[in-house]
């Protein structure tokens, strides 16, 4: 059977974080109920696409689509049963953020049928949370955390970062003890990254601000795999560890390019050859789904090449690896032979016939190799 995933994106935020590149708006509120009705449209309109899949992951992205109210979530979720095949026991998503969502709410999306959650944490420590332009405190993260366990999520994500600056290693040390003894099915821990077009490339820029050094990050990077793993969650993705059986299975449909449909202002959509994406502009989205037009902005179709590199890049990212058989569809050599020089190189690659793979110490210079193995 064909499974695809389905990601919709939920632009509107209460602020924006100094480290995020995500489309987001804020004071818009107000538009809400009309970009539900075009978001409904374009589920419509993209009916044709991927037919003959069936769809096994749900993703509430954003922004943060909490802000929804549980009404807003029903008519997307009817709209997408209408007219897609859904698999009957499919993983739904939903983003949320500590101290925005309470526990009524949660309640009634568990019973709407969302049954994983994912909550922006980011951290425990006050003065970073407000260093990265969070609202919300400690206190709120836990409060959340627990109303929703009383609401019946039993499948809980938290994002948690690290690498921020002034944050020391005790920091982060604590941010992971805090965090598991919380006992999440899921953690994201993510290096804070330096993106264009952010507030804190602005800071880094101008010198307001200095990022820690590549010591410290290895350290953490290093540092959050041994605790982790000390603490039963299998790490199966550079920056994601989950419990036994609850990785996440729409991120994995991305990592193994996968197919997957995309809805919203500057989402992106994949069918496994194509790549097309959304204008990142509600105004843009909101305009021309009024008059039955799809907002797309640009479409490629992948080369050989491309689907090589990103095989690469994603397979290299997870810990079961890039597929070799996969790969030398894409290569007019084989496989052995490409792979050859840069084994002497990189004596952190595995090749074990069927899977490539990096080990626990070749995750430290994943970005460097990955550039390396690129067909240019």
């Amino acid at each position: 059977m064909n499974k695809a995933g389905i990601y919709l994106h939920i632009p509107f935020c209460k602020t924006k974080c100094i480290y995020c590149d995500f489309y987001s708006v804020t004071k818009r509120e107000d538009s809400i109920s009309q970009f539900i009705d075009c978001l409904i449209m374009e589920i419509e309109l993209n009916k044709k696409t991927l037919e003959g899949y069936t769809f096994d992951t749900i993703f509430f992205g954003g922004g943060t689509p909490s802000v929804l109210e549980p009404n807003q979530i029903e008519r997307i979720l009817n709209a997408l049963s209408k007219d897609y095949k859904l698999d009957q026991k499919m993983e739904i998503t939903l983003e949320c953020n500590p101290g925005e969502i309470n526990y009524d709410k949660l309640k009634k999306f568990r019973e709407l049928g969302i049954n994983r959650l994912s909550i922006g944490f980011q951290s425990f420590n006050e003065k970073l949370l407000k260093f990265l332009g969070r609202l919300h405190n400690a206190e709120q993260s836990i409060s959340t955390f627990n109303n929703a366990r009383k609401a019946g999520f039993d499948n809980i994500n938290i994002d948690l970062i690290y690498d921020i600056p002034k944050q020391k290693i005790k920091d982060w040390k604590n941010d992971l003890f805090l965090g598991t003894s919380l006992e999440p099915e899921h953690i994201s821990a993510y290096s804070l990254t330096v993106e264009k077009n952010t507030v804190l490339n602005s800071m880094v820029k101008n010198k307001s601000v200095f990022m820690p050094s590549e010591k410290i990050d290895k350290r953490m990077f290093l540092d959050t795999i041994e605790y982790l793993e000390n603490k039963n969650y299998n790490h199966y993705e550079i920056s994601n560890f989950s419990k036994n059986k609850k990785q996440c299975k729409h991120n994995l449909h991305y990592w193994r390019l996968e197919p997957y449909l995309a809805f919203g202002p500057g989402a992106h959509g994949f069918d496994g050859q194509k790549r097309w994406w959304n204008k990142k502009s509600l105004d843009y989205y909101l305009q021309n789904l009024k008059q039955n037009k799809l907002p797309i902005e640009s479409e490629e179709i992948l080369s050989k090449k491309d689907s090589f590199n990103e095989t690469i890049m994603n397979g290299l990212r997870l810990i079961e690896g890039a597929k070799i058989n996969k790969l030398n569809q894409y290569l007019d050599d084989n496989f052995e032979n490409h792979i050859k020089p840069y084994m002497k190189k990189w004596p952190y690659i595995n090749n074990d016939g069927t899977n490539l793979t990096l080990n626990k110490k070749g995750l430290l210079f994943t970005d460097e190799i990955i550039t390396d193995l690129f067909l240019v």
